[in-house]
């Protein structure tokens, strides 16, 4: 399946096209995504996805990031910390026990979630330049997200910023960039 979008050049002053192909092989579902640069001015860009997935008492999340963005009230980056020890995303965390609207740095680009009490687990493997993982686990609701991504929140405005990598991305007229995740479920061993 492929989606596509053309964007014209309107409040958002460049032209595009954004591609999304979800494909299945080998028990994994592949979803590849590209930005083109359709203007004739370089484009600041940013590639990612969003993916729900379900979250239940024991939803477990375990993927190697070694710091994280604490955030405003506008969930905007403020200061980068090490992540908390009991809710540490390297070590593994249980997605009802936290409350994160966070960007994670230093991603390893793999994550697994395991749902223990159903048996079942499911990999996710990104490839550059999907180099920061957002998590998202709103108390109390029922699903939970877990969003490989380009670059930080805000790194349009951040990308200046001494010491800091905001990961975003600019487009060269008639460039195109492109990333792919791969989905593999399994059952819990």
């Amino acid at each position: 399946t492929v989606l596509s979008y053309r964007h014209a050049a309107d409040s958002w002053p460049w032209s595009y096209e954004a591609r999304q192909e979800i494909s299945l092989v080998n028990g994994s579902l592949i979803t590849a995504i590209s930005l083109r640069n359709l203007s004739d001015a370089p484009m600041p860009a940013g590639l990612g996805l969003h993916p729900y997935f379900p979250s239940t008492p024991w939803t477990h999340v375990q993927a190697r990031v070694s710091g994280m963005w604490e955030t405003d009230a506008e969930i905007l980056p403020t200061r980068h910390v090490l992540p908390p020890a009991g809710s540490n995303p390297t070590t593994g965390f249980d997605v009802s026990e936290t409350d994160f609207d966070t960007v994670f740095t230093g991603w390893s680009r793999r994550a697994r979630i395991s749902w223990p009490e159903h048996g079942r687990q499911l990999d996710i493997e990104a490839e550059a330049p999907l180099d920061f993982l957002v998590l998202y686990t709103p108390p109390g609701e029922p699903f939970f997200c877990a969003e490989p991504v380009s670059n930080i929140t805000d790194a349009f405005n951040r990308r200046a910023d001494t010491g800091i990598e905001a990961g975003c991305i600019v487009l060269a007229p008639g460039h195109m960039r492109s990333a792919s995740v791969r989905f593999t479920p399994s059952r819990e061993i």
